[in-house]
C-alpha cells in the first residue's frame, strides 16, 4: 500500500544569517563558511574590529614593550649609517618611541588596504574571479589571528624578564625567538622571524577566502597562499640584508 505525503503549502523560513560576533568565532574553526556568507557584505565591520582591537592592544601593552622596541629603534639607527652623538640618539629614539605609540592602529589600518589590493592583484595571476571589494572582505578577515597573536605579545610582556625583550622576535610565535639577534645572520633571522604561526594562519585564510571567492580550484588556491608567503618574505629579506651593513 503506498504513502502520500500531503503538500501543506507551508515552506521551512530559511536559517537566520550567523551574527557579526557569531562570524568572528567562525573564523577560526569554519572559515570557508564565513567567506562563503560575507564575500559579497561589506568589509568595514571585520576591517574596523581588527584596526580597533589591534591598535588598542598595541596601545596598552606598549609600555611594557618598550626594551623591545627601542632594541629595534638601535638596530635601524645603526643601519642608516649615520653617526649620532649620544644626545642625538637618545633624543630621536625618545620621538620615535612617542610616534610609535600613537601611529600603530594607523599602520596597522592602512597594511590592511595595502594588502588587499596585492591580494586582488596576484588572485588574478591564478585566475580568480574575485572583485577588489572581496579582496578587501578576505583580508579583513584573515586578519583576525594577527589579533590573537597581539594578545600573546603583549601577556609575553608583562612577565617576561625586561632583559630578554631584544627584538620582535623575542615576543613571536615563531621560530626566531630560540635565537640570538647579536649572533645569527640577520637574514636568517627575519626569515624565521615570518614563519611565525599567526602568519602562516594568516597566509592560509587567505588562500581559502581566495578560493572561495575567486572559484579557483584548491591546487590554485594552495599556491595562491605560496605566492603571497613569499611575496611577505621580500622586504623582511631586505631589511636582514640592511642590517649585515
Amino acid at each position: 500500500m503506498s504513502e502520500t505525503t500531503e503538500y501543506t503549502g507551508v515552506q521551512t523560513p530559511p536559517a537566520p544569517m550567523p551574527s557579526f560576533w557569531e562570524d568572528v568565532i567562525e573564523i577560526f574553526v569554519h572559515p570557508a563558511d564565513v567567506y562563503r556568507r560575507r564575500a559579497n557584505g561589506s568589509f568595514w565591520a571585520p576591517y574596523l574590529f581588527v584596526v580597533v582591537v589591534m591598535g588598542v592592544i598595541s596601545f596598552a601593552t606598549f609600555d611594557t614593550l618598550q626594551p623591545m622596541y627601542e632594541a629595534e629603534m638601535t638596530r635601524q639607527m645603526a643601519t642608516t649609517g649615520q653617526k649620532l652623538t649620544p644626545e642625538q640618539a637618545a633624543a630621536g629614539m625618545t620621538l620615535g618611541l612617542k610616534l610609535a605609540k600613537f601611529i600603530a592602529p594607523v599602520g596597522i589600518a592602512f597594511f590592511v588596504i595595502v594588502l588587499g589590493f596585492v591580494v586582488w592583484l596576484v588572485s588574478k595571476i591564478f585566475s580568480a574571479k574575485t572583485t577588489l571589494s572581496q579582496a578587501f572582505v578576505v583580508v579583513a578577515w584573515a586578519y583576525f589571528p594577527r589579533i590573537l597573536g597581539t594578545i600573546a605579545i603583549g601577556v609575553q610582556g608583562l612577565f617576561m624578564d625586561p632583559a630578554s625583550l631584544t627584538s620582535v622576535q623575542a615576543v613571536s610565535l615563531s621560530p626566531a625567538r630560540f635565537v640570538d639577534p647579536a649572533t645569527v645572520n640577520p637574514v636568517l633571522f627575519q626569515v624565521l622571524g615570518r614563519f611565525d604561526v599567526t602568519v602562516l594562519w594568516e597566509t592560509v585564510l587567505l588562500a581559502i577566502g581566495i578560493y572561495v571567492t575567486g572559484k579557483i580550484s584548491k591546487n590554485a588556491a594552495i599556491w595562491f597562499g605560496v605566492t603571497m608567503f613569499v611575496l611577505g618574505l621580500l622586504p623582511v629579506i631586505r631589511q636582514g640584508f640592511m642590517m649585515m651593513k
